[in-house]
């Protein structure tokens, strides 16, 4: 989805896990405890990226604690699209993709999987609500074209488009 909405927007595009898998290309990521420390690291690379940069499209699995005022410390123009599907459906395309290895997936049990979707959701429930919120139902198909327009209104101060 980052991805569509970057180039419908013309907008870059800076995703965390790209971030991260470049880290473990360049550094190596021998074991979970490394991934979670370049995850982090990682973390600090996009921040920095958003910051520097005038416009992008930022993807991210936010960290409702500390991304809120983060990024508000660095946009003064937000719109946030928040995904929204069931854990089981979010455990199961999780379950289902490829990543580079790195992420360590193969080590992680389906139950596992599944208990770290739910305490991901219960720890960061919803949006993180920093600015204009587009919520996308991503049970149903991807209209990138339409979502693109809702997210240019609120940029432009108006209301999003149905």
């Amino acid at each position: 989805m980052g991805t569509a909405l970057s180039e419908r927007l013309g907008l870059p595009l800076i995703d965390k896990d790209a971030i991260l898998e470049a880290l473990f290309d360049s550094l190596g990521c021998p074991d979970r405890d490394e991934r979670h420390r370049l995850s982090r690291a990682s973390d600090e690379v996009l921040y920095a990226l958003a910051a520097a940069s005038q416009a992008a499209v930022v993807v991210n699995w936010w960290d409702h604690r500390a991304s809120p005022a983060r990024l508000r410390g660095i946009a003064s123009s937000i719109v946030e699209v928040f995904c929204e599907c069931p854990v089981e459906v979010a455990t199961a395309r999780f379950a289902g993709r490829s990543r580079h290895p790195g992420h360590h997936d193969p080590v992680r049990s389906p139950d596992e999987l599944a208990e770290g979707v739910r305490a991901m959701r219960e720890a960061f429930r919803g949006p993180l609500r920093v600015g204009e919120l587009v919520r996308v139902d991503t049970e149903e198909p991807l209209d990138a074209d339409s979502l693109a327009g809702q997210v240019l209104a609120l940029l432009e101060g108006g209301r999003p488009r149905a």
